[in-house]
């Protein structure tokens, strides 16, 4: 039985434009990526769970797998930039006595360097 669901207009404009090439709906293509992606889950070799494990503190980022922490630290980067209190979490940071890194034109610097 078909359901609706909500999606980003991003979300739905990415998948018509993907999907055009295969001659696939928007919801044929978005249906298509859920699929593969729950093989990649099934797979072992990435998983959602670990990344949101890391994401809790329960999971050190070394016991990721390098697809896991690219995935993890997209999605991080993701929610600071989309932060409604992205300036007080920077200044936090840069307040802290902890390393942070942080990037300018492609160029990533520690604040132990500046």
């Amino acid at each position: 039985m078909a359901k609706s669901v909500r999606l980003s207009d991003e979300l739905v404009n990415n998948a018509s434009q993907e999907g055009r090439f295969l001659k696939r709906s928007a919801a044929g293509q978005i249906e298509y990526w859920a699929e593969i992606g729950k093989l990649v889950e099934q797979t072992g070799c990435f998983s959602l769970s670990r990344i949101r494990s890391f994401q809790e503190g329960q999971v050190s980022i070394d016991d990721l797998t390098p697809d896991e922490r690219i995935a993890a630290s997209r999605n991080l980067f993701e929610q600071l930039a989309e932060a409604p209190n992205r300036e007080g979490v920077i200044n936090e940071l840069k307040n802290s006595e902890h390393p942070y890194y942080s990037a300018n034109n492609g160029t990533v610097t520690a604040s132990t360097d500046e």
